[in-house]
């Protein structure tokens, strides 16, 4: 931890849909979990809507003022922090991608829709060839059974948006990257909370929503996760919001990062692609 650095993990659940970031929108899905260290091990101090962030600004603009503060050890966020190699490669490399997009202006917006973040990318509209294009990363989820979108897909359930949102934080926020920088304080990690309830052994699909198979599956994950975090008052919370659930799980790739539990694999696309984080 670095000195005078509060030991302290952030976590948060991301959306590409820019309607969730309005500064009106009640039902967003768009939460962050704060992790601090306790005597007996990480506790969940606070976990909010983006909505519900201290400052005058709107909610993304809110956000970013939060990850750019060098106050905390490392923050998991719940979306792609790159795309496939050979778009990467056209860009110029990772940091060139990250700048491409986020210095983008989206008039009306935050961030570029997912279709135009395609086209900025691959020089061509979508959907490309082949339509769902992967990374590494996400090509080792897909095989151990975990759903998995592809960063530049626009169709039904489209990762592009997600995508797009991501890089502009990433630009707003100038924060060193893992695995690119391996060193904070504050670094970024891309997250990925079915990836983490896959590798702790726990249900990560069919958790959402308010039906009573969803809520019994969410009530199976709590009690997974308070083997490994101190809840405290927010149990009910994520209890009723598979958003505020992910949150929570988002900050362990932040935790497994800042104290070097998270592996990174020997792949040929690592510097351009990145990876996933996630906590054993």
């Amino acid at each position: 931890m670095a000195q005078g650095i509060v030991a302290r993990w952030l976590g948060i659940d991301f959306s590409g849909n820019h309607l969730m970031w309005r500064p009106g929108c009640t039902g967003s899905n768009v939460w962050i979990a704060d992790v601090r260290r306790g005597h007996d091990g990480p506790c969940l101090f606070d976990v909010r809507r983006v909505q519900q962030l201290p400052g005058a600004g709107d909610p993304f603009d809110r956000l970013v003022a939060l990850v750019e503060r060098p106050d905390y050890e490392a923050a998991g966020i719940d979306a792609p922090f790159s795309v496939p190699d050979v778009f990467v490669r056209r860009a110029g490399g990772h940091a060139a991608l990250v700048d491409l997009v986020g210095a983008r202006p989206a008039p009306g917006r935050p961030f570029l829709p997912g279709a135009d973040m395609v086209r900025l990318v691959a020089g061509t509209a979508p959907p490309l060839a082949p339509p769902k294009p992967m990374r590494a990363a996400d090509a080792f989820w897909r095989k151990r059974g975990v759903n998995v979108r592809s960063p530049m897909w626009t169709g039904a359930r489209p990762g592009a948006p997600m995508t797009s949102a991501c890089l502009k934080l990433l630009h707003r926020a100038g924060r060193p990257m893992w695995p690119w920088s391996r060193r904070g304080p504050a670094l970024l990690v891309e997250a990925f909370p079915a990836g983490q309830l896959e590798t702790w052994g726990l249900p990560h699909d069919t958790y959402d929503g308010p039906s009573s198979p969803a809520v019994a599956t969410r009530r199976t994950i709590l009690g997974g996760l308070a083997t490994r975090l101190r809840l405290g008052t927010w149990a009910s919370t994520l209890l009723s919001s598979a958003d505020a659930l992910d949150a929570a799980l988002c900050a362990f790739a932040a935790i497994a990062v800042s104290t070097s539990n998270a592996s990174t694999p020997d792949v040929p696309t690592l510097a351009t692609e990145g990876w996933v984080a996630v906590h054993p």
